[in-house]
């Protein structure tokens, strides 16, 4: 559809009309019909306003539109709504200039949107009804908000400029004004700042989007009625379409021992050895308090499956209504087998369940669909199935020939805030699976490796597509859990992508789950680096063969070093200096708290952003971040910049290998050309880290400085920062012990400009010509500046716990003579716990 004819629907020439003057209305009136009135552009010419998504062809000559005024035709709405000036809407549609992200007016309506309408029969004040304005207010000028205060406005945005499913790219704008996406409005605060809190709120509640009567339907994002009951034939043409992905979504059955499945079809629901070539169903919920009688009985093997030799069960007569509804949507899907965790693995077995339970990644990533149920538990059943009712928000309003069609809130927020989402093991499930359907409470929400589908919207999923037809476009959002590089937007599959710049994304993307799946919660706390198991099977089998030791990320190797380089340490050394989610000492809203009460001063400088305070984990070591409850924090670094100050690592395990070693070098995986399963199920159980490293001079530390323009008052020193996981103390006391030796800054090594020896083997490696590998080097970017970095550690009885992090940044390069001007003489042993 070429870009004049999707314009021709809502634009026309028409002839100037009488304007009214700010004299008719007052300004902080409730009700004020806007004086600007807009202008409408001449065929063929373009004035200073037009930019050029609004040009229009001089050959084109729209189709003329009639006037007409908008009063309220429908009896529903109250008298207020009634007398919104809703014809500037025809204006605004109408209109041929630029309407950039605020949008334009169409009535001044003063705060009374604000309110709660709960008490009202009127179904656009429920629509337009916008409760965050006046938190935002306050935010933005705690003192003087109400001084300030000049009432709202609806305004009206072109082409759903704030949908949270697009990315506001030129590119999208242009492909939703050719499929002539419908307009949507909104009530906002009078001035601009508030697009933030306007998307939230679309987010959360969903927007009102505008349909006028009597014109074709948009190709893109109109919404729709969502019934009351699910409907399979919405999921349908969404598995159907996803199926022609054969780049992204190539479902491979899993190799499991000793796999079972639930046959949906049989009477008794049989629980039966899975035959590799029978495509099945997952199922990801919250297992929640179980009820006494969910145990599954032995049951004979079904008529239709006479291999008496099949060791069979079944499902308990209380059966959950989530697992229940399962089997309803599965066979509604045409499909005949399910596979539920709870039932389809051993739990009495320790054997099977340590094993499955390592390779469920693979199970959820052979499923044709993966049914996801975000209830609080078991028996929460999946909304609009059966007993469990679906919340319907879709409403719509009439007023003239406008209809007002409120659509429902975003699914990405709605699986974020549910309880799924809090679980440990629940990460994985989402993040493997090829096909994902999501049941809110409101919708069914779907998701594939190359394009993600809401109820709520009908799309032209052919328009949305690439032209190869793979994959979303990129100004389309992609799915919650597509497992592909660093930008969010992208659909590339990591495990595929051989060109070594691609490795960065590799580990930014793994940094990224690391920190999404440390804030989520486990009902059995020693199961964090089970429920983590697939996680660090899927990166050791990437291009970039990063490899978990205790849950922490080596990316090693990433390039090919012999054993006596000294690089090959840079990488562990990298490795240790994660850091939880707190606030550092560097950073500006961090105040002195030499002014603050006792209990403020142990929070600072090492209070928590919106994270619970870290806390450790008994059974794991203190130097991995498994070892801690609490999120950890993102990282801007790269390990190619990174220059190793440890010597003579060795790692100790928890359980012996084979060979009858419970400790190796660390060079002995190396010593590995594949990484398989059992190598990488080791070094998860790694324990205790040997190693020799250098100890910073505490003296030579400042962490405050007198502040320019008031030097009697201290500010926070730009040179440190400090991130603590635990111990509370003031900065003096945490000085005093450094000095003390209570506590030591190890030193692991500095951040600075990347080693040319890395550079030299990462082009070696690469297969494309010298110049293309220059500019893919050059991606290479240098997140931070040069720093010397150490572990503050609490050391009794020969054994070393990690406490936090501390950044030294340095003026010039982090060579080996500025390091030496900050240690102290020789280097010490340490035995990190």
């Amino acid at each position: 559809m070429s870009t004049s004819s999707g314009q021709e629907r809502f634009r026309t020439i028409r002839p100037n009309q009488k304007q009214t003057t700010s004299s008719d209305t007052s300004k902080h009136s409730d009700f004020k019909c806007d004086s600007i009135r807009p202008k409408p552009s001449v065929s063929g010419k373009r004035n200073r306003n037009n930019s050029r998504e609004n040009f229009r062809d001089p050959g084109s000559r729209p189709t003329k539109r009639l006037r007409e005024t908008s009063t309220s035709s429908s009896s529903q709405l109250c008298h207020q709504c009634s007398r919104i000036c809703w014809d500037r809407i025809n204006d605004w549609m109408n209109y041929g200039g630029r309407i950039d992200w605020v949008g334009m007016p169409v009535d001044h309506v003063g705060t009374r949107y604000r309110n709660d309408p709960s008490s009202s029969t009127c179904p656009l004040c429920s629509q337009l009804y916008a409760p965050w304005i006046e938190p935002f207010l306050k935010k933005r000028d705690p003192t003087r908000w109400k001084a300030n205060d000049l009432g709202d406005q609806i305004r009206i945005f072109r082409h759903l400029r704030h949908l949270p499913h697009v990315n506001d790219y030129p590119t999208a704008r242009k492909v939703l004004r050719e499929c002539n996406a419908p307009y949507h409005i909104a009530v906002v605060p009078t001035g601009r700042g508030w697009r933030d809190g306007l998307k939230a709120h679309i987010a959360s509640k969903g927007m009102v989007v505008v349909i006028p009567k009597g014109i074709q339907e948009p190709e893109l994002f109109v919404p729709q009625q969502v019934s009351k009951h699910f409907e399979p034939n919405v999921v349908l043409p969404w598995l159907k379409y996803c199926k022609g992905h054969k780049k992204h979504c190539n479902i491979q059955a899993p190799k499991v021992t000793g796999m079972k499945s639930i046959d949906c079809r049989s009477n008794d629901l049989i629980i039966r050895e899975h035959h590799p070539d029978a495509k099945y169903v997952a199922l990801s919920y919250v297992w929640g308090k179980p009820a006494a009688s969910e145990m599954v009985t032995s049951a004979p093997a079904a008529k239709e499956m006479p291999q008496t030799e099949d060791k069979t069960s079944r499902l308990p007569k209380d059966t959950p209504l989530t697992i229940r509804d399962a089997i309803q949507v599965t066979k509604a899907l045409g499909y005949r087998f399910l596979w539920v965790d709870k039932y389809c693995i051993d739990q009495e077995n320790a054997t099977e369940k340590q094993k499955q339970c390592g390779r469920m990644g693979d199970i959820y990533a052979g499923s044709q669909l993966t049914i996801f149920a975000l209830g609080h538990d078991s028996n929460y059943g999946l909304p609009g199935v059966s007993s469990r009712p679906r919340f319907q928000q879709l409403q719509r309003a009439t007023s003239g020939r406008y209809d007002f069609v409120s659509t429902m809130p975003d699914p990405h927020l709605s699986i974020t805030q549910s309880t799924w989402s809090t679980r440990g093991w629940t990460y994985q499930e989402g993040l493997f699976s090829t096909r994902r359907l999501f049941f809110t409470d409101s919708q069914v929400y779907f998701e594939c490796n190359g394009m993600n589908c809401v109820e709520s919207f009908k799309c032209n999923l052919k328009v949305l597509h690439t032209q190869n037809g793979q994959r979303f476009r990129a100004y389309h959002r992609a799915g919650k859990f597509v497992c592909g590089n660093s930008n969010q937007y992208s659909h590339l599959i990591v495990s595929r992508s051989k060109e070594n710049h691609r490795k960065v994304d590799t580990i930014r993307r793994f940094q990224h789950q690391i920190q999404q799946f440390s804030k989520r919660e486990l009902t059995n706390e020693d199961d964090v680096l089970n429920a983590f198991a697939g996680i660090a099977r899927f990166y050791a089998k990437t291009a970039a063969k990063i490899v978990s030791l205790a849950g922490i990320m080596i990316p090693f190797p990433i390039a090919n070093l012999r054993d006596s380089e000294p690089e090959r340490l840079d990488h562990l050394s990298y490795a240790l200096a994660w850091t939880h989610r707190i606030r550092s000492l560097g950073e500006s809203n961090c105040e002195d708290p030499s002014n603050r009460s006792g209990s403020a001063r142990k929070r600072l400088p090492w209070t928590l952003l919106g994270n619970p305070k870290p806390q450790r984990r008994e059974g794991f070591p203190s130097w991995s971040w498994a070892g801690w409850f609490g999120e950890v924090g993102k990282r801007n670094d790269l390990p190619y910049c990174w220059t190793s100050d440890l010597s003579s690592v060795r790692i100790e395990f928890r359980e012996k290998d084979s060979r009858g070693n419970d400790s190796e070098d660390y060079m002995w995986m190396k010593k590995f050309p594949e990484f398989k399963q059992h190598l990488i199920r080791r070094l998860l159980t790694a324990k205790v880290l040997h190693f020799d490293a250098h100890v910073l001079d505490p003296k030579k530390l400042k962490f405050w400085k007198s502040d320019p323009r008031m030097p009697s008052k201290r500010i926070s020193s730009d040179t440190l920062q400090l991130y603590l996981s635990t111990w509370t103390c003031s900065l003096e006391q945490l000085q005093q012990k450094l000095i003390d030796g209570e506590f030591k800054c190890v030193v692991l090594g500095t951040y600075g400009e990347p080693r040319k020896v890395i550079f030299k083997a990462i082009q070696a490696k690469d297969k494309k010509r010298s110049k293309s590998r220059n500019r893919r080097i050059d991606l290479f970017e240098r997140g931070e500046p040069d720093a010397i970095i150490c572990l503050i550690v609490y050391t009794r009885n020969g054994k070393s716990h990690r406490i936090g992090l501390l950044k030294v940044v340095l003026d010039g390069s982090g060579n080996d003579r500025t390091l030496r001007a900050w240690v102290l003489d020789g280097k010490s042993r340490f035995s990190l716990f």
